[in-house]
């Protein structure tokens, strides 16, 4: 009984963390908000995670596992690399909007790490992708894969700012995942070969 609560307890901070996390960043969050959040005690609170930096990477560890599950389901579409290209921009766009544990991940991986851990679960598989379209001749000859990588980083990283800084409904139905497709699709319009 005590594990079962034990478990309950450190999903509960985590969760707690990431709301925070995601709202006011790693600088702005202190421990005694997340306890707060979470309506637990401080004790609670560093049985579990005894620092910030301890809890702050278990949030990002929760988002980057989060991630590489969808960047798994992305793989296994039996569809041509730029398709799964597609999907997986739109998943990761769909997981920033609907889950506050990969938003938070993005954003301490960004104030936190040199390493971009949590863009790297996707960004690789992505570069990857756009690299196979480029040699099936799916993209003009001249858009390094690399540099098409890197401009859909710069989308997913404005999809996250909107996701975080957005009511939802203010937009009506012009959700994250709407205006990323839009994006998608006007990207990918420049990169396609002239027939």
């Amino acid at each position: 009984m005590k594990q079962v609560r034990a478990v309950r307890t450190r999903r509960l901070i985590l969760e707690a963390a990431a709301g925070e996390f995601d709202r006011h960043g790693y600088a702005g969050t202190p421990l005694a908000c997340v306890t707060k959040s979470a309506d637990i005690s401080m004790g609670a609170l560093t049985f579990h995670f005894p620092t910030k930096p301890a809890l702050a990477d278990a949030v990002e560890s929760s988002g980057i596992q989060l991630t590489r599950r969808v960047v798994g389901c992305v793989a296994e579409l039996p569809v041509s690399p730029l398709a799964k290209a597609r999907s997986l921009a739109l998943s990761i766009a769909r997981l920033l909007e609907e889950c506050t544990m990969v938003r938070a991940a993005a954003r301490l991986t960004r104030e936190r790490s040199d390493q971009n851990a949590w863009t790297n679960a996707w960004l690789t598989y992505m570069t990857e992708l756009l690299g196979r379209a480029h040699e099936e001749g799916r993209l003009r000859s001249e858009v390094a894969p690399a540099a098409f990588a890197e401009s859909v980083q710069f989308l997913i990283t404005g999809i996250e700012e909107y996701v975080r800084c957005t009511t939802r409904g203010a937009h009506g139905d012009s959700t994250a995942v709407r205006r990323a497709a839009r994006t998608w699709d006007l990207l990918l319009y420049g990169a396609l070969p002239s027939d």
